[in-house]
C-alpha cells in the first residue's frame, strides 16, 4: 500500500472513528434512531387507549370493570358531538400553534427532500413540529377520527434525524437527504414493525430514486429502531398476527384472480387518491373562507358517517382489519365505502395523521365484499388470500408505491408465501391507478405544500439557499 493511500486511510479512521466528534456523531444518531422507535411505541400506545376511550363514548364498554357505561340514545350522539368537536381542536391548535403539522406528515418530509432552502428545511424539520405532531396525532387517535400513525411517524422520524445535525457535524450528503430518508423509513420499520418495507418506502416512495451514498445510513436507522420495537413488543410480534391457513399450490385459475383483484383495487384506490387531492384543495379554499364553520362541517361529516356504519368507520380501523383477516365478523357491503369517505374527509380537513392503516382496511372490507365473485371467477382460493390480496390492490392503488404495499403486507403477516400473488396484484394495481391518478397522492400533496409555501405572507421572512459547495453542516 503507497504511502498517500495509507494517510488516506489513517485521516479517514481517524475522521469516522477514533475521534471524538466521530463517537459524538454517532452517539447522537443512535440517541435518535432509539427515540423514533420510542415515539412509534407512544403512537401505538396511544391508538390502543383511544379506542378504548372511543368505544366507551359508543356504550361498547366502561372505562374500567364494574364502571359506568354510556346507555342510549347517548351513547349514538355523543361520539358524533365528540368527533366534530375534536376536528374544531385539532384545525385551531393546528393553525394557531404549530403551522406545518398538517396532513400525514410523508408529503412534508418529501417536500423537504424537493427544496435546497435550508431554512424552510429546518422549519419543516423543527422541534416546533415535532410536538405538535405528537400532540395533535394523540388527540386524533382519542378523537375517532379516520386516520393512521404511521405518516405522523415519517415526519417525526425526519425531524428527529435532522434536528442532530444541529449538535455534530455530518456530512452534506447526510444533511441534505440520508438522515432524513433514513428517520422516514424508521419511522414506517417501527410502526409496524417491518424493517424491510420502511427500507423501501424511504427510496420508492420518500426519495423516487436509490442512492447508494445514503443507503447505509437508512438501513442503520431501520435497524436500530426496529430492535428497540422487538425488544419492547417481542420478536414474535406482528402487525396483524400470523396468517398460516393460505398456502401458495394454486391452480392456473386461482393465479388469474390477481388481474380482476389488482384491476379492481388499483381503480378504486387511484379514484380515492384524486378525490382526496381535490378534496385537500377544496377543503383549504373553505379553511380560508371561515376557519370555525369549514372544520365543524368536516367533523359533522365524520359523525354522519359513523352513523351510517353503526360506529365502524371510527378510528383507524384496524380492529376490524384484524377480525375480517381472522374471519370473526362479516362487515356490510358498505362498510368499505363509508370508510374510504371517513377517511378522505379527515384527510381532506389537514389535521395530522395517516392513511395506512385506513386503506388496509378498506381493501379488507373490499375483499370480504367481493370474495363471492372472485370465488365465482377462480373457486378455491382461501378467504384470507383474497382479503391480503385486495388489501395490498387497494393501497397500492391509493400509494402507488407496490413494492411497500406486497413487502408491508407479508411482514405484518409473516405470509411469505403469498409475496408472489401480493407482488402481481400490486404493480396492476400501480398501473391502474396511474390511469386514474397521474401523480402520487403523496407526490401532488408535496407539491401543493411548497406551492403554498412559496406564496409570500406576512409571517414569512426571505429563505436562505443552501451553499451549493457546502461539504459539511453543523
Amino acid at each position: 500500500m503507497k504511502g498517500p493511500e495509507r494517510t488516506r486511510i489513517a485521516r479517514l479512521w481517524k475522521r469516522e472513528v477514533l475521534s471524538l466528534r466521530a463517537w459524538r456523531r454517532h452517539a447522537l444518531f443512535l440517541l435518535a434512531a432509539i427515540s423514533i422507535g420510542m415515539v412509534a411505541w407512544y403512537f401505538q400506545i396511544a391508538e390502543q387507549q383511544g379506542d378504548h376511550w372511543f368505544s366507551f363514548l359508543k356504550g361498547e364498554n366502561a372505562l374500567w370493570d364494574g364502571g359506568w357505561s354510556v346507555p342510549e340514545p347517548l351513547a349514538t350522539f355523543l361520539p358524533m358531538i365528540w368527533v366534530t368537536l375534536s376536528m374544531l381542536l385539532i384545525v385551531t391548535l393546528r393553525d394557531r400553534y404549530f403551522r406545518g403539522t398538517e396532513g400525514t406528515g410523508i408529503p412534508q418530509t418529501i417536500a423537504t427532500l424537493k427544496t435546497t432552502d435550508v431554512r424552510l428545511r429546518d422549519r419543516m424539520l423543527s422541534g416546533r413540529i415535532l410536538i405538535g405532531k405528537i400532540l395533535l396525532l394523540t388527540i386524533g387517535l382519542f378523537s375517532g377520527m379516520t386516520l393512521g400513525r404511521e405518516g405522523p411517524s415519517v415526519h417525526v422520524g425526519a425531524a428527529l434525524m435532522h434536528m442532530i445535525t444541529k449538535w455534530a457535524r455530518f456530512p452534506r450528503h447526510l444533511v441534505r437527504r440520508g438522515l432524513i430518508l433514513g428517520g422516514g423509513g424508521a419511522g414506517i420499520a417501527a410502526a409496524f414493525n417491518a424493517p424491510l418495507a420502511g427500507l423501501v418506502f424511504s427510496f420508492e416512495e420518500i426519495a423516487r430514486s436509490f442512492e447508494k451514498n445514503n443507503v447505509g445510513t437508512v438501513i442503520r436507522s431501520v435497524i436500530i429502531s426496529s430492535v428497540f420495537i422487538v425488544l419492547v413488543l417481542g420478536k414474535d410480534y406482528l402487525f396483524y398476527g400470523r396468517i398460516e391457513s393460505t398456502d401458495g399450490n394454486w391452480t392456473l385459475g386461482q393465479w388469474a384472480s390477481i388481474f380482476l383483484i389488482g384491476i379492481i383495487g388499483g381503480f378504486l384506490g387511484g379514484g380515492f387518491a384524486q378525490c382526496t387531492i381535490k378534496g385537500s384543495a377544496l377543503a383549504s379554499r373553505c379553511m380560508k373562507w371561515n376557519r370555525w364553520l369549514t372544520p365543524l362541517i368536516l367533523g359533522a361529516g365524520l359523525g354522519v358517517l359513523g352513523y351510517l356504519s353503526d360506529g365502524d368507520s371510527y378510528g383507524s380501523g384496524y380492529q376490524q382489519t384484524q377480525q375480517i383477516l381472522r374471519g370473526d365478523v362479516q362487515y356490510p357491503w358498505f362498510f368499505a365505502p363509508l370508510t374510504a369517505a371517513a377517511s378522505c374527509l379527515t384527510l381532506a380537513s389537514g389535521i395530522p395523521g395517516g392513511l395506512f392503516d385506513p386503506s388496509l382496511t378498506v381493501g379488507a372490507g373490499l375483499g370480504q365484499s367481493m370474495l363471492p365473485v372472485v370465488n365465482m371467477v377462480s373457486p378455491g382460493l382461501e378467504p384470507e388470500a383474497v382479503i391480503m390480496m385486495f388489501m395490498v390492490a387497494y393501497f397500492a392503488g391509493v400509494v402507488q408505491s407496490p413494492i411497500t404495499c406486497a413487502i408491508i403486507m407479508v411482514e405484518m403477516t409473516a405470509a411469505r408465501h403469498m409475496t408472489l400473488p401480493l407482488l402481481g396484484v400490486a404493480v396492476i394495481a400501480y398501473e391502474c391507478s396511474r390511469l386514474v391518478c397521474r401523480t402520487s397522492l403523496y407526490e401532488s400533496l408535496a407539491n401543493t405544500f411548497l406551492a403554498g409555501l412559496n406564496q409570500p405572507s406576512a409571517d414569512q421572512s426571505p429563505i436562505a439557499k443552501e451553499p451549493p459547495n457546502q461539504s459539511q453542516k453543523s
